[in-house]
């Protein structure tokens, strides 16, 4: 017996292509700002003095109150240089702060199994340390009632 199908008379395979969707791109976007109807032209500089420059930092020298004169441009570059200071040594720091918090950085794969695993579960030692500690403590104080209640008879109950 064959296996029924939902539509027999349905052909197989895509869909024609007038039944296809059509895929259309977005509308684009209109400029918020309309572009310049002529290039602009280099500005023309009428003063001879502003078209100096220094040979050691090739910055134009200031003149009557244009641009920055060699103080303001040493300045900046000294500010500059203290935050590169210091964004390398925050960076520094927090790759040091990284380095020492992956504890399984320094495990060497060669090794044998049981060097790998008293590195790698020393936690787990530590942790046994003190549950064996902690239930000694337990233990300890719990004699130290008894022999005050039954022994002594501090406490009558």
């Amino acid at each position: 017996m064959a296996k029924r199908t939902r539509y027999d008379s349905r052909p197989t395979g895509r869909r024609p292509a007038a039944n296809r969707l059509v895929r259309r791109d977005p509308p684009k976007a209109k400029p918020i700002v309309a572009e310049a109807a002529a290039p602009v032209a280099e500005a023309v500089i009428l003063d001879p003095v502003a078209t100096d420059f220094d040979e050691e930092t090739g910055a134009p020298t200031a003149a009557r109150g244009r641009g920055l004169s060699q103080a303001e441009i040493d300045r900046a570059a000294q500010l500059e240089a203290q935050l590169t200071t210091r964004e390398k040594s925050l960076q520094a720091a927090v790759r040091a702060r990284a380095d020492a918090s992956a504890p399984h950085a320094t495990v060497d794969v060669n090794a044998p199994l049981a060097v790998r695993a008293s590195k790698e579960y020393a936690y787990v030692a530590r942790d046994i340390r003190r549950i064996a500690l902690t239930g000694g403590l337990m233990a300890a104080i719990l004699a130290v009632i008894a022999i005050l209640v039954d022994v002594l008879g501090v406490l009558k109950i």
